[in-house]
């Protein structure tokens, strides 16, 4: 077939039974799309003749012209109908799944990628009145839908990334981005906000072993809290979307479907191992056809994108640029000035320096020639900084792991699987999407998927496998099938015993209360808090290092109190105890660059350097013994971050090796495992029980160093205005200069000083939704 197509034999033919098909079962068939594909790339003009008909059967309206034949009009006229019936441009899966939304309760559905899902959700964001929650499984997912959602809506309408209730009398409506681990905050204000619609993006979350447990307890949750909301969660591939409707028992007035078709075809390349490239095909037993060129080299000479998929632990250990050398070096330095001012401002944030040692970051480096490295383990306000500079166009080749389908909505023209590790069928069928992702050209779209020939057999099998959601939720196992670690969560979820305001279960809150730890407390209070403030860095060096470890093993101590078992591990330990300086250094109001810039010094030995500098000014060591003493200093211990508790932890993994040298240090491995502390650690797992304690031991006491220590916890500082800065969304890096132009603030809003232009266009961008 792949032979035959490219050589031209019955392409016409070929044609009119793809039209066929489609006008008769829709774009359903992903082998007929990869005929088609192949046909627009090598008999162009043939294919144009029939492009048009061809947009017309598969429903894509928004890319058809004036009706050129008798098929394009009677299409034509199907779309003008759904437009007059529903008021907007909608393709025919569009048009139904907004049409269940409408009528029904409760919808579940499935569709592929390039279906148009996010148009039809920016729909249904303009359409309603009232608030709004959508739900994603990644923060980097909830940059995406931000980035959006702020464009389609006016300044009346808040739009936060997590829940609050701020700037109440300018608000007409609420929209809350938030994952279902931030979404805890909503139930205190069941009786506050009027919410009509959560929508569940990307909702087979529900399968993952562990946050699958916490999904499910929110979506139990919502239902209990919200019963009058409309309820719609959205999965691609899925065969069974009915299921996540029967596992919480919402099938009344509810309806679910799952959509086959497409939009953009796939073309499908195998890259033999010794560099060259041939055609396959997953849908037939059709002959490979050998190609005489590198696509991706051609497609990025072409001005073209190309992401190549790639495991964490390559990326971390530089083996992506090792690999795929060839690629980086088709993309040059980037000059333009809008690129170069992304890149600054990059730079800033992470503290990067080219002079200054073990402070080169490579991932800075390649961005200068527009490659993009993009993973979970990136810092949130780098991922938007990069985001940017990708919707912007400067981007030309990207490295990425599968958190790219949870985040950054990006075509790519070919994409390259490289790591085919633990890889899940819907993880391949996603980073498929990503391939030829639909545009609004007057044309067929595809795309390059690019496999490496030992994977060929795998591809075939995984990307012809059904995808089968569970019908019963973990939440109604028997609890002695429950993971140790969830199991306070599934107890409260059936038994309803929630503290909305500490953000713990009832039994958290009551193995905290008899835990009797005030004395521990206080003697915490006594040492870090001055006042109505956190005392400075020095004041916490200058404790000595016993006062120190004191402090440091009553933390552990306050947050082991909540579990339901008597200690952590031993890699749990590890993990903790590195957590703590951390956490100090947050409570002290430390930026991240300051943090990593602490850090840094701390790992690299900055004293024991400093001290053989030194001799090398006072000529008691020649450069070359300098060089080699250098070498001979190694890097100190650290463990790599793990979200806690996590019984499962069999080893604390060190971050880098004990013979790695502090001339090696890998600055892009502390920006990376510094952000996973801060925010899957201390963020998610330490923040609230240790708040908890506060709050707890405040209530019997009165000791309002309690709340203080609590403030610099959760917002970094105990200045009012610039917590109620951070409730309204702005980033801790900008309320610095913020501060100095509110006149008043709390949760009715903010009231700016008149006349703010002195302080730039740039800024005055930051805080105009607020004006």
């Amino acid at each position: 077939m792949l032979k035959e197509i490219i050589e031209g034999n019955s392409i016409r033919e070929t044609i009119a039974l793809a039209i066929s098909e489609i006008h008769r079962d829709g774009p359903e068939n992903p082998e007929t799309l990869e005929k088609l594909s192949l046909i627009k790339k090598y008999h162009s003009e043939i294919f144009s003749e029939y492009e048009a008909r061809i947009l017309s059967v598969m429903g894509l309206f928004y890319k058809t012209a004036s009706p050129k034949s008798f098929v394009e009009a009677i299409y034509k006229n199907i779309g003008d109908t759904i437009e007059e019936q529903y008021g907007r441009a909608f393709t025919p899966m569009q048009a139904s799944a907004y049409k269940s939304i409408s009528e029904k309760e409760y919808y579940s559905f499935s569709a592929p990628t390039s279906t148009g899902k996010s148009h039809l959700f920016r729909e249904l964001i303009k359409e309603y009145t009232d608030d709004i929650v959508i739900v994603v499984p990644s923060r980097a997912l909830i940059a995406e839908f931000y980035s959006t959602v702020i464009e389609l809506v006016d300044k009346e309408v808040l739009v936060l990334q997590f829940v609050e209730n701020v700037n109440q009398h300018n608000t007409s409506r609420r929209i809350f981005i938030i994952t279902p681990e931030r979404g805890v905050e909503l139930f205190k204000y069941a009786d506050e906000f009027n919410i009509c619609l959560f929508l569940f993006d990307e909702a087979q979350i529900s399968e993952e072993p562990v946050r699958g447990i916490s999904f499910d307890a929110f979506v139990r949750r919502v239902e209990n809290s919200f019963p009058e909301s409309k309820k719609v969660f959205a999965h691609p591939f899925v065969e069974n979307p009915e299921a996540q409707l029967k596992k919480h028992n919402i099938q009344s007035n509810s309806k679910a479907q799952s959509f086959k078709q497409s939009n953009v075809g796939k073309i499908f390349v195998a890259r033999e191992e010794d560099g060259s490239f041939s055609y396959f095909s997953p849908y037939s037993e059709s002959p490979d056809v050998p190609i005489g060129y590198d696509i991706i080299k051609e497609t990025l000479k072409d001005d073209g994108t190309a992401l190549i998929y790639t495991s964490k632990s390559k990326i971390f250990n530089g083996g992506h640029i090792e690999g795929f050398g060839d690629y980086v070096d088709l993309c040059p330095t980037i000059e333009n000035p809008g690129a170069t001012k992304i890149i600054e401002s990059l730079k800033k944030y992470i503290g990067s320096s080219n002079s200054e040692l073990g402070k080169q970051s490579s991932f800075i480096q390649l961005l200068e020639r527009g490659i993009v490295v993009h993973h979970g383990s990136m810092p949130l306000k780098a991922r938007l900084i990069i985001e940017n500079f990708v919707r912007e166009g400067f981007a030309k080749l990207c490295f990425a792991t599968s958190t790219l389908n949870q985040g950054i909505n990006m075509p790519f023209d070919c994409v390259l699987i490289d790591n085919f590790h633990l890889m899940e069928t819907l993880t391949l069928k996603n980073l498929i999407g990503r391939s030829g992702r639909s545009s609004n050209r007057n044309e067929l779209d595809y795309g390059y998927t690019i496999v490496n020939r030992s994977n060929v057999s795998t591809f075939t099998s995984r990307i012809n496998q059904e995808i089968i959601l569970e019908e019963t939720s973990r939440l109604d196992e028997e609890l002695d099938n429950v993971p140790e670690d969830s199991l306070d969560l599934v107890e409260a979820i059936q038994s309803d015993s929630f503290n909305d305001e500490l953000h713990l279960t009832n039994s958290q809150v009551d193995r905290i209360k008899d835990a009797n730890l005030s004395s521990d407390i206080r003697y915490i209070l006594d040492k870090l808090v001055d006042g109505n403030r956190t005392i400075t860095a020095k004041q916490y060096y200058d404790l000595g290092n016993g006062v120190r470890k004191i402090v440091k093993r009553k933390l552990k101590k306050i947050y082991c109190a909540h579990l339901n078992r008597s200690s952590l591990n031993t890699p749990e330990q590890t993990v903790l105890s590195t957590s703590i300086p951390l956490l100090l250094w947050k409570i002290q109001g430390k930026s991240f660059s300051e943090t990593l810039s602490l850090r840094h010094s701390y790992l690299t030995k900055r004293d024991e350097r400093r001290e053989l500098r030194n001799r090398l000014v006072k000529n008691e060591i020649t450069q070359g013994q300098y060089n080699q003493l250098l070498r001979e200093i190694k890097v100190k211990y650290s463990a790599r971050a793990e979200s806690l508790p996590n019984s499962r932890l069999s080893s604390a993994i060190p971050l880098f090796s004990q013979s790695t040298s502090v001339g090696d240090f890998d600055y892009d491995l502390l920006i990376y495992d510094t952000y996973d502390y801060l925010d899957k650690v201390i963020s998610l797992s330490i923040a609230d029980p240790i708040s908890a304690a506060l709050t707890v031991y405040f209530e019997e006491s009165n000791d309002e160093r309690a709340k203080v220590l609590k403030n610099y916890l959760r917002y970094g500082t105990n200045d009012e205005v610039e917590i109620w800065l951070l409730k309204y969304g702005f980033d801790p890096e900008d309320i610095e200069w913020i501060v100095d132009i509110v006149v008043h603030i709390d949760e009715a809003g903010i009231i700016f000083q008149d006349d703010i232009s002195e302080i730039g266009e740039e800024r005055v961008q930051i805080v105009s939704r607020y004006l």
